[in-house]
Parts: C-alpha cells; sequence; structure tokens
C-alpha cells in the first residue's frame, strides 16, 4: 500500500495532445539523418507525416532544434538506498576495492541500506531518478535488480520495479541481477543455489524479462555464470552479462555462443575476434563509457569498429555513477571510444532499444507511433560540441506531450 505522501509524489503527469511542429532543422530517424526544415504532424498518437517544408504554420515552430526517437538506456542500477560518495576521495588516494570494503563502503554497503529502505522508500527513490532520466529525453531504461542478494529481497527489488513502470512514462524493462556480488553470508554454492531457485517464479510472474550475471575478477566466475545463465534459458528467460570489465574472462562469446545474449556490457578489455561472434549471433554490445570514467581508467573496447555488431550505450546508473543522461553517454563515446556522432546517437536509441528488448526498433517515420524527443540543436555534431548542456526541450510519448520546456 502507497502512503498518502508518495501517492501526491506520484500525481505529476498532465499529458497534452500535440498536432504540428514546424521549421526543424532536421530528424534522426534511429538510423538515418534527414535533413530539414522539416514538418511533423501527428493524428491519433501516430506520426501522420513528415515533410520537407518551410511551413511556420505548427502548434511550435522550431527551427535551431532536430527530431529524435527518445533515448533508451541500456544498462542501469537503478534501484536502490544510501550514498557512497564518500568512496571518491578514498579511490582519488589510492584505496583498493578491499580497503575500501573493510571501511565500511562498496557494494555492500549499498546492499546494508537497500535491505533496510521500506517499499515506499524504494519507489520514491526510483521514480525521482525517472523524472531526472526523462528530463534529458530518455523514455525506456533497461533496470537491474542486485542490491538486495537473498531471494526474498531480490524479488521485492523486481516487485517496486514493475510498480515504478505501471506509474511513470519511462517504460522499465527490468532485469534479474541476483548474481551482482557475493555477500558472505553464504557458501558460494549455496548463494549461486538461491539465485538459481527464483528463476522460475520471475519468469511465470513476469517480474522480469532477462537474467544478469556479473562474471569478472572478485565476482562469480564462467562455471557459476553458466550454470546460472542456463538456469534462465530453461525458463526462456533471456540473458545477459557484465563482461570483460576489470579482466577477460571470455564470457561475453561464451553468452553469445551458448546462450544467445541480448546483450554483453562494459567490454573494456574484450578482444577484436569477440565483437564478430557478437555480430553473429545477433548479441549487442553494450558499452558505459561513462563507467569507463568511475573506474580511473583509459582502457576501452577495442575491434567494434571492424563488425557491423549492434552497439547500444547505456549510462550505467548506479550507486557510485549517478548519471541520468544518455546525452552524457553519446558525448563519452565520441570523445573516449572515438565513436561518430551519429553512430553514437544511434547506440542511445534504435541501438539500445534492440539490447533491451531484442527486438529491432521502428524508423520514426510515417505511420510510426508519435513517441519522440526535441533537441535544441542544428545538428548532431552540435549535441555533442555542447559537452555539458541538457538539450532535450520537448518529449512525446503516444503523440502527447509529457516533457516540455519550450515556452
Amino acid at each position: 500500500m502507497l502512503s498518502s505522501d508518495l501517492l501526491k509524489l506520484l500525481i505529476q503527469y498532465d499529458p497534452i495532445e500535440i498536432v504540428e511542429i514546424s521549421g526543424l532543422t532536421g530528424y534522426f530517424d534511429g538510423y538515418v539523418w534527414h535533413e530539414g526544415p522539416i514538418s511533423v504532424i501527428i493524428e491519433n498518437n501516430k506520426i501522420k507525416s513528415i515533410v520537407k517544408n518551410t511551413s511556420k504554420n505548427g502548434d511550435y515552430n522550431l527551427p535551431g532544434h532536430i527530431l529524435s526517437p527518445p533515448f533508451a538506456d541500456g544498462h542501469t542500477h537503478l534501484i536502490f538506498a544510501g550514498d557512497r560518495s564518500f568512496e571518491l576521495s578514498m579511490k582519488i588516494g589510492g584505496k583498493s576495492y578491499a580497503e575500501i570494503l573493510e571501511s565500511g563502503g562498496g557494494i555492500l554497503n549499498t546492499v546494508k541500506y537497500t535491505r533496510k529502505a521500506t517499499d515506499d522508500d524504494l519507489l520514491e527513490l526510483v521514480l525521482k531518478r525517472l523524472d531526472l532520466m526523462l528530463d534529458h529525453g530518455t523514455l525506456m531504461v533497461e533496470a537491474k535488480s542486485g542490491y538486495g542478494l537473498t531471494a526474498e529481497h531480490e524479488l521485492r527489488m523486481l516487485h517496486i520495479l514493475n510498480k515504478a513502470n505501471e506509474i511513470h512514462p519511462v517504460e522499465i524493462i527490468p532485469t534479474y541481477c541476483g548474481a551482482h556480488a557475493l555477500t558472505g553470508e553464504t557458501s558460494r554454492e549455496d548463494f549461486v543455489e538461491e539465485v538459481i531457485s527464483i528463476i522460475p517464479e520471475i519468469k511465470q510472474k513476469k517480474l522480469a524479462t532477462s537474467t544478469d550475471v556479473f562474471c569478472d575478477r572478485g565476482a562469480f566466475t564462467v562455471e557459476e555464470t553458466r550454470k546460472i545463465l542456463k538456469a534462465s534459458k530453461d525458463v526462456d528467460l533471456a540473458v545477459r552479462v557484465h563482461a570483460e570489465e576489470l579482466e577477460y574472462t571470455g564470457i561475453g562469446r561464451i553468452a553469445a555462443e551458448e546462450f544467445n545474449a541480448l546483450s554483453v556490457d562494459h567490454l573494456l578489455h574484450s578482444k577484436s575476434e569477440d565483437f564478430k561472434i557478437y555480430e553473429k549471433t545477433n548479441t549487442t554490445a553494450m558499452f558505459m563509457p561513462a563507467a569507463t570514467i568511475g573506474l580511473f581508467t583509459t582502457q576501452k573496447p577495442i575491434g567494434w569498429k571492424d563488425s557491423n555488431v549492434n552497439i547500444g550505450l547505456g549510462s550505467d546508473y548506479n550507486p557510485n555513477n549517478l548519471v541520468v543522461s544518455m546525452q552524457t553517454a553519446i558525448r563519452l563515446a565520441v570523445y573516449l571510444y572515438r565513436m561518430q556522432p551519429i553512430n553514437a546517437l544511434k547506440a542511445a536509441t534504435s541501438g539500445a532499444y534492440k539490447g533491451i528488448t531484442g527486438d529491432e526498433s521502428s524508423k520514426l517515420q510515417e505511420g510510426s507511433d508519435a513517441d519522440f524527443i526535441i533537441l535544441e540543436a542544428n545538428s548532431i555534431n552540435e549535441l555533442i560540441t555542447r559537452f555539458d548542456q541538457n538539450l532535450t526541450k520537448l518529449v512525446v510519448k503516444n503523440g502527447e506531450i509529457v516533457l516540455s520546456k519550450l515556452k
């Protein structure tokens, strides 16, 4: 049952129907850039027409703005309580993760505060974070559990994420990430068995669409990960993995080849040939360049440009990386990973959408759903070079304005 205060918080959206936008500098359909000037007409929650003309008769006349699909955030740890900002100075001072754990930090700190938080507390935190993401133009997020780390608490996390999805205009695609870290409360074997034990219930109750495992140094082994992924696929639950972030384990290609993973995420230490495998298995390579900064590393994925693998982007929103803006992810992908601006925008829209859902997103075109954003920029390049600015001015979902900063 939601508290009355929280119910007041939730009643905050008053969608407004929109009919026509004119004067746009151009638009990105999710795959290709189209030069303007452009006018867009919406009817019955669909895009009735996108035409190149010089009309200024729209409900909004917006020269100096571009149209794009809404952002999709391909990798987030959205639900948690607590504050770990105190760890930053420790990292800068050269403390190891083990030393941070001993000082009361690390993931177990987040687990402690998340377990203590009430359902209402956690729901309110999730909704506030979604508000920030919406403000930056995001309308879909992949959101993981992973800070409960018992069967009871992981199920609770997923129920809360599903509740938030019923309330908020940003669509949440939940992922079960019970294998996020080892707590030391049980043996490794018992912990893995507990992770596996609730997978059938998660599938039956449709609490998540996929399972994720953090397979890396200090986390889960390749064989433990295989066991969890197999249990997930046995009940027809899709899989994804945190892969090759801290060191190379080969789990990315294993997840792709053996389990047809939806996405393999991070990939800082991947080998060039791995991306050919991801291309072949139709697995999305999900990059989180903001996480690269958080690790204080210059390591970055290599070899992906030599394949036609689908690239997605995620914010990697988590207690140590409170990035809500996919515009930031796009800009960092350009400057850190040398991704072309149009490819970075694709990775944050149709690319991430495919990595989240497994489906190709439809082009933003005549007849498509009227889900889009308006950005205050003359070009995709300008979206990048205005590095520190939130350029989202309008967010439209199902033909209705859910966020507007236009005068």
